[in-house]
């Protein structure tokens, strides 16, 4: 199993550093699985937040999506984010986000 490294969705394989559309797929779709914990209108009203901010499946900024969430959750964003990395690390076990991010 390769180990990838991943710092605001930039992969690093080896001396390769490239926008991986998978692993924005993987961030976004355990955003929406952390967010449908609050709900589904909850969900669709942070997703629309977050989407007039520029994030969006097309565009989501590991760093940009936790200050996004932290200006909505202040502290709480702590616990959206903790999900979203135990979603991250279950779907793509072989992707390491590292401390320059904030999944890290």
């Amino acid at each position: 199993m390769m180990n990838r490294n991943v710092s605001s969705n930039k992969v690093a394989d080896g001396n390769t550093t490239y926008v991986d559309d998978a692993v924005r797929r993987v961030i976004w779709d355990a955003l929406q699985g952390a967010l449908s914990m609050l709900g589904e209108s909850s969900m669709k009203a942070i997703i629309h937040h977050l989407s007039k901010r520029g994030i969006s499946i097309n565009n989501v900024s590991i760093k940009e999506l936790d200050v996004a969430l932290h200006s909505l959750f202040g502290d709480g964003s702590n616990m959206i984010m903790r999900e979203i990395r135990k979603r991250v690390k279950k779907e793509y076990p072989e992707l390491v986000i590292d401390e320059a991010s904030a999944l890290a």
